[in-house]
């Protein structure tokens, strides 16, 4: 049976030369065991529609919940609950009794049969889903990674890695993405999806916002004009396309320039295309190294 959780005040008494002491102990209590019902609910989150209809994700693994716990404020309340072994536990107390966070110590069995890992770490996190909404004023203000239609859960955590090493904050997707709280795109961030904010949006209807009209926006293509010859611009958006099919010509009117990533040697065979997220790395690193 599983224990609750209390934080307490036990008061002793005690007489000394005829006067009483008063000595206050803090009392915590943890629970154990990952009861059925919070089994059920973990193993559910695997799929989009119920980590939409309970607005939450998992994440597991040291350095993920590591980074939220020892967040600000805003970062650690996101976390709803905790599943640690006992030893974690132990070595984050300090932190832990500092947060509001409810923790509850698990066995290594119990957190294998919950995990989407394949190798289970000892602690994860429910983590409730934050409002998705993004100002159009910073999204015109700062630099921005557009993606059409992506697809692949592994690309879409590596592209906000890659995002957040270089300094970028913002991420746009069309909805009919791959979900943010996906498990592998989740693990892919290592970490990184709590300081790069991702949203879903129709993109085509953000370029049409007067907010939008000065912003310097440049599509991604195999052929196009070098991207280390182009006169790029600060703080741009910049647009890739499908993995598969690239970007739609319905983004076209919107476009300052073309840009694509030239091979190396020009003239000798080479690869049909990058893949996606090596692409938005280059491009990245060519656009903070203008600034």
């Amino acid at each position: 049976m599983a224990r609750v959780t209390m934080y307490g005040i036990l008061l002793l008494n005690v007489s000394h030369e005829n006067a009483k002491v008063r000595i206050i102990f803090a009392v915590t209590q943890r629970q154990t065991m990952i009861t059925h019902s919070e089994s059920k609910l973990i193993r559910s989150l695997s799929h989009r529609k119920y980590r939409e209809h309970e607005k939450l994700y998992v994440v597991e693994g040291e350095k993920m919940v590591g980074e939220l716990v020892k967040g600000d404020r805003v970062t650690s309340s996101g976390i709803q609950k905790l599943f640690a072994t006992a030893d974690w536990i132990e070595e984050h107390d300090e932190t832990l009794r500092h947060s509001q966070i409810e923790v509850k110590e698990a066995t290594d069995s119990e957190l294998r049969k919950v995990s989407n890992l394949v190798t289970p770490q000892r602690v994860l996190a429910l983590v409730r889903i934050p409002p998705g909404e993004v100002s159009v004023r910073e999204l015109a203000t700062f630099s921005v990674l557009g993606f059409e239609s992506i697809r692949d859960p592994g690309n879409l955590g590596t592209i906000i890695r890659t995002a957040d090493w270089f300094g970028i904050r913002h991420i746009i997707c069309t909805p009919d993405s791959v979900d943010l709280y996906n498990p592998k795109v989740v693990q892919s961030t290592m970490g990184s999806m709590a300081r790069v904010q991702t949203s879903y949006l129709d993109i085509e209807g953000l370029l049409k916002d007067p907010a939008m009209k000065d912003k310097p926006v440049y599509g991604t293509f195999l052929t196009g004009e070098d991207i280390y010859q182009s006169a790029l611009e600060k703080e741009p958006l910049v647009l890739f396309g499908n993995e598969s099919k690239g970007l739609s010509p319905k983004y076209d009117p919107f476009l300052r320039l073309r840009i694509s990533i030239p091979p190396f040697p020009r003239g000798q065979s080479v690869p049909e295309s990058l893949n996606l997220a090596s692409s938005v790395a280059i491009i990245c690193s060519e656009i903070r190294r203008r600034i």
